[in-house]
């Protein structure tokens, strides 16, 4: 059985309820245009049900956010540990990568989308644990096993590896793209290696 990142065995189930339709209004909708009254009634509980749990709207978007990150980086961190070689590691990632936006596509989305304005708030031991911090190790490894170009700076090999996943999440949850995990998880590694390689 599938658990969310973000829900807890010991949280309340207006609490699940509240964090999981946020989630989705987040997602759909925006952060700025889903207000705590559209929270509340997707939920199907009152506002001071939300106020016991999160303090503010932003508050509960926060935690979300967080949980759903560093649920993502562990998801990553694992999925390169697993492997030895720079080919098995990219494909290992890519594989994770498209398994949890297939498990948990409001997830995945909301980190992707709210990088930018989340980072610089969350809790200072969750920015010790990087994503793209993880995708750069990866391909200076590829460097050092001589797969990974060096004609091409490491920053801009990690924002084109990093953003093709992304434009990819975005295109899959549009229903853009249905194919299997396996399929979609072999052309993307065949794509972001002819890439790296330069």
């Amino acid at each position: 059985m599938f658990s969310p990142a973000y829900i807890s065995a010991n949280d309340a189930p207006a609490k699940k309820q509240i964090m999981t339709s946020a989630l989705k209004l987040f997602v759909d909708h925006g952060l700025c245009e889903t207000t705590v009254r559209d929270i509340a009634a997707e939920a199907g509980y009152t506002n001071p049900a939300l106020f016991k749990h999160f303090e503010s709207k932003e508050a509960l978007a926060l935690h979300l956010f967080e949980c759903c990150y560093l649920s993502l980086f562990q998801l990553v961190s694992r999925a390169l540990a697993a492997q030895s070689s720079f080919e098995e590691k990219q494909r290992a990632v890519i594989a994770a990568m498209i398994h949890a936006l297939h498990q948990d596509r409001a997830a995945v989305l909301f980190v992707q989308e709210n990088l930018r304005y989340f980072w610089p708030k969350v809790n200072p031991a969750i920015r010790k644990h990087s994503i793209l911090g993880l995708i750069r190790q990866m391909l200076e490894d590829g460097r050092r096993q001589r797969i990974v170009t060096t004609q091409i700076e490491i920053e801009i090999l990690v924002v084109a590896w990093v953003g093709t996943i992304q434009q990819f999440a975005r295109v899959w949850s549009f229903g853009d793209f249905q194919r299997p995990e396996a399929e979609i998880t072999a052309q993307l590694h065949k794509v972001l290696l002819q890439a790296v390689k330069g």
